[in-house]
């Protein structure tokens, strides 16, 4: 027997879309998703910042309001992906970044492309089943799929791949990896490779990176990011909350299995991400009993 309309149950959903609130640009978006084909087959918040609202220590009621509602999509309509689109002269990354990011367009998509990549994985942290993919939108309504090492491979990123070459990558890995330890952006830079010319996903790309690194005897970025989510983890109390002190004594650790090729304030960020993307928060210190000093970490 088919149900009336007005009764029929909702169709399922495959993505939870994350866009901002600026009025400019919510026609855009829908667009953008019906232009994809995914018309009826998303559920959708909007939200100040869009993946910002995911990684801002300033704010945790956003995040927690973001997270509550993809854990309802998740359960009632079947959700597998998370698609974030950030968009240009965005109010609330102006705020968060206390400049205007729209004067340095090169500068505005770094800090575009670091925030998605720290909401991604968050998402990653919670959902590890779940892929992510990451868009930034122009004022015009346009929007390009940007590059996510930080996750599984978005499933555009895919599409427009060559065929797996695990052996081309392995080559290209061991060249870059000659003159030693890689930057963290480089990094990033090396296994969005992996994934968009040689065919890989993410976590492919991560092992074979990883697994170069070790025969060449280098440790990376990567090593101190594990290392130090289990430090964060052991040294957090009941409640989930890191003290001041251990948290520098991660970023420290971070540093040193980096092989200080990062700043102690970059290594402080760093942590700092690690502790949101580990559902970890800072604990209260001092007389007035304040995260003050986590705060100061992020912005560094």
């Amino acid at each position: 027997m088919t149900l009336p309309a007005e009764t029929a149950p909702p169709g399922k959903a495959d993505a939870f879309v994350v866009s901002c609130i600026d009025p400019r640009l919510t026609d855009d978006v829908t667009f953008l998703l019906a232009a994809l084909g995914r018309s009826g087959r998303y559920s959708e918040m909007r939200i100040a910042g869009a993946a910002l609202a995911a990684v801002d220590p300033a704010r945790p009621a956003w995040a927690t309001a973001l997270w509550e509602n993809l854990a309802a999509s998740r359960q009632l309509h079947g959700v597998r992906q998370v698609v974030f689109i950030n968009h240009r002269d965005c109010g609330a990354m102006n705020l968060w970044a206390g400049r205007r990011l729209t004067d340095d367009p090169a500068e505005e998509q770094r800090q575009h492309q670091a925030v998605l990549e720290r909401a991604a994985a968050a998402v990653q942290a919670r959902h590890p089943d779940m892929t992510v993919e990451l868009r930034l939108m122009e004022l015009d309504g346009s929007a390009r799929l940007l590059p996510c090492a930080a996750c599984a491979a978005p499933p555009g990123l895919r599409a427009e791949a060559v065929a797996p070459d695990a052996g081309g990558f392995a080559e290209f890995a061991q060249l870059r990896l000659a003159a030693g330890g890689l930057e963290p952006e480089a990094e990033r830079a090396l296994l969005a490779e992996g994934v968009t010319r040689y065919g890989l996903d993410a976590a492919a790309a991560r092992g074979t990176v990883a697994a170069e690194a070790a025969r060449q005897g280098i440790a990376g970025p990567g090593d101190g990011a594990r290392e130090a989510r289990v430090f964060l983890r052991a040294q957090a109390d009941a409640r989930g909350r890191v003290g001041q002190g251990d948290v520098q004594r991660a970023a420290a650790l971070y540093r040193a299995l980096a092989g200080r090729r990062i700043t102690t304030a970059e290594a402080g960020r760093r942590v700092a991400t690690l502790l949101e993307a580990e559902g970890l928060a800072p604990r209260p210190e001092g007389l007035l009993r304040s995260t003050t000093w986590f705060r100061r970490l992020v912005q560094g």
